[in-house]
């Protein structure tokens, strides 16, 4: 037992440090338009990742969704209300991405919008170096969320694909 817990905070320790090399490696931005542009590209990112997972993974977990549904009335009554259970589940799952994905869209334009703004203001020095970068920080927090609430559908999406593959099987 000893032995197994010294290997874990070895492999934290490690894990750790590895982490903290990598983060010092990578270059930094170094001014406010640097930073904008920096966080524009990883909007620029997220928005490709929201298209991907609408058009690919949504697409067929929908499109799996509703196959299984319509094979519950020919499953066996005592499996019934567990792959009930389930299907509610990734159901629901779909309902709240339908709800979700044009509120995420427009946050996306939202977002670059401010950007292309505060970029803007930033080189006519309209505002301040300091106000930039408070602007700057709220708008890391916007992308930051946004980039939580899509890999929380990808994490969604991709354990209820395996749960109906598993029901197809």
């Amino acid at each position: 037992m000893r032995f197994t817990t010294l290997i874990s905070k070895v492999l934290l320790t490690c894990t750790i440090v590895a982490s903290l090399a990598l983060a010092a490696c990578q270059p930094k931005p170094k001014t406010n338009l640097e930073r904008i542009d920096a966080l524009k590209k990883q909007v620029q990112t997220e928005a490709k990742a929201l298209n991907e997972l609408e058009t690919k993974d949504f697409v067929r977990l929908q499109k799996d969704f509703i196959a299984c549904d319509s094979m519950l009335q020919y499953l066996h009554p005592e499996t019934v209300d567990e792959v009930f259970q389930q299907l509610q589940l990734v159901g629901a799952y779909i309902e709240q991405f339908k709800v979700v994905n044009p509120l995420m869209k427009t946050e996306i334009d939202s977002t670059l919008t401010q950007l292309d703004n505060l970029k803007a203001d930033a080189l006519s020095n309209y505002l301040t170096d300091s106000l930039v970068t408070v602007y700057l920080a709220d708008e890391a927090q916007h992308v930051d969320k946004l980039s939580n609430q899509i890999q929380y559908f990808k994490d969604r999406f991709s354990t209820c694909q395996k749960n109906l593959d598993d029901l197809k099987k």
